[in-house]
């Protein structure tokens, strides 16, 4: 029996398949994007929202009536809330499946589509359907919680993402009313990232110089004056519910997200946390349903806090600023600890009901994976795509870098949860996913591959032991000037 006959029209079938999958790269990216964010929240399953996720998903419920409690910070994520929220207040048996259903379009359609598209443009890197659904797999992997739970830190990121997306369209325009709408739109998003989470005002105001400078080059200094303009006038639009609401609250038409706490900054707060608390957890107990705080406390952090006195009358920023200048090796070796333990993804879930110090393999994957996105970005950013002279190439990638980076960077002085990480480990994620050739080992002799190796192997075992150090005494009750 001839069974070429069948085997050539299964090839070429096969072959058809592959073509029009590779045609509508975009399009199945983000169907098997959706399937990977699917599979994990099912894998989560989470039946009742707890901490923030609860209060997130409680807020909802206010803005369907146009009501904003005193409690609620910023509007914006409640508001994205606010359709799964119908749909389980209409239909109370779909439980959170209205929510999962939106979240995951969102996301999917974020991270196959706008991610790819804004790295590549400003940091640079190759795209195809496996590139484009490997980040995604991997915050799937090491952040499932974020995919399952209506927490702020990934809908931030990928409110910023979308601004990013939204100013680079907005470039490429040849049509200047275009321009004027796409920008409008990006600051609604970066405003809107902002008042998700708080951290992400630098960002905000970074991109008002940066816009002009970087991105409309091409245009005449008028131009570059209005569509700034547009920008700014995005995020003033956006920011109008938030002005009603602290006028009604506070008797103040401010912009802003007010986040005092007792009457003194968060931010200077958490950098007074920051300096005994190294590490921070929320565990939850499966039988009860309760959440409680998990503090892992730097003995050196601890001397420090008494010798500057750091816990005597209201901590402001430049009290802390002072604490640093006059011990800068000893804030330097406690801030080098926060950033590992944020790169050290030891539970799925941030509200762990497992011991941290149980899950070093979890740790010393997700250390040699970040480590290895750090090495590829250096690759990327270095990468130059033209002959001329690279440094004006490499200046704007860092300095795009920076923008997105100055969240963790922020927030790296403060008491570390691993998801407040989350913009480094999905940049590192992009570096591996976009920025991996082929022809790589070409490129370095093998002395210089092997140097490389060694100094990869002796990053990755640092950071493993500093982290396993760090979680070996985790403490529910601390002090109560540490943490107030």
């Amino acid at each position: 029996m001839d069974t070429g006959s069948y085997k050539k029209p299964l090839t070429s079938k096969i072959k058809i398949m592959l073509k029009a999958f590779k045609h509508h790269e975009e399009l199945s990216a983000f169907f098997l994007t959706l399937l990977i964010i699917f599979t994990t929240q099912f894998c989560i399953g989470a039946i009742k929202f707890v901490g923030d996720a609860n209060a997130y998903w409680y807020y909802s419920s206010f803005i369907l009536d146009l009501d904003f409690p005193k409690t609620m910070r910023g509007y914006f994520y409640p508001l994205v809330l606010a359709t799964p929220r119908f749909i389980a207040n209409s239909w109370p048996s779909s439980g959170y499946i209205g929510f999962y259903v939106v979240q995951a379009l969102l996301f999917s359609y974020i991270f196959s589509t706008l991610l790819p598209y804004v790295f590549t443009r400003l940091i640079g890197g190759k795209l195809s359907v496996s590139r484009r659904i490997l980040p995604p797999l991997l915050v799937a992997i090491f952040f499932p919680g974020l995919m399952a739970y209506p927490l702020s830190d990934l809908p931030a990121l990928c409110m910023i993402v979308a601004s990013l997306y939204l100013a680079l369209r907005a470039s490429k325009q040849k049509n200047l009313a275009s321009s004027f709408l796409f920008l409008f739109l990006a600051g609604i998003t970066a405003y809107g990232a902002y008042n998700i989470r708080t951290i992400y005002l630098f960002p905000l105001l970074i991109l008002i110089p940066i816009i002009p400078a970087l991105l409309l080059k091409k245009n005449s200094h008028i131009e570059k004056l209005l569509l700034t303009a547009s920008f700014i006038a995005g995020a003033t639009f956006a920011s109008l519910p938030q002005i009603i609401i602290n006028f009604k609250h506070l008797n103040s038409p401010s912009p802003l997200v007010i986040t005092d706490h007792k009457n003194t900054s968060l931010y200077a707060n958490q950098l007074k946390w920051g300096v005994t608390i190294q590490r921070y957890e929320t565990g939850y107990n499966s039988e009860t349903g309760g959440i409680y705080p998990i503090y892992y406390i730097d003995p050196l952090g601890e001397r420090l806090f008494e010798n500057a006195n750091l816990g005597e009358g209201v901590i402001t920023v430049p009290k802390i600023l002072t604490a640093i200048v006059n011990h800068p090796l000893s804030f330097l070796r406690i801030y080098t600890k926060h950033f590992i333990n944020g790169m050290d993804v030891r539970d799925p879930d941030p509200y762990t009901s497992t011991s941290s110090k149980d899950r070093n393999f979890r740790s010393f994957t997700s250390l040699s994976v970040s480590v290895l996105g750090a090495f590829f970005l250096v690759l990327v950013v270095a990468r130059s795509e033209t002959g001329r002279n690279p440094w004006p190439q490499i200046l704007s990638k860092v300095t795009w870098l920076v923008l997105l980076l100055l969240p963790v960077l922020a927030i790296t002085p403060g008491a570390i949860e691993t998801r407040f990480f989350l913009p480094f480990h999905l940049i590192g994620y992009c570096a591996i996913s976009y920025g991996f050739s082929k022809n790589l080992k070409n490129k370095f002799s093998a002395k210089e591959a092997l140097l490389a190796i060694v100094i990869y192997l002796t990053l990755v075992l640092s950071f493993y032991n500093s982290a396993r150090e760090s979680v070996q005494h985790p403490n529910s009750a601390i002090k109560k000037e540490y943490f107030e």
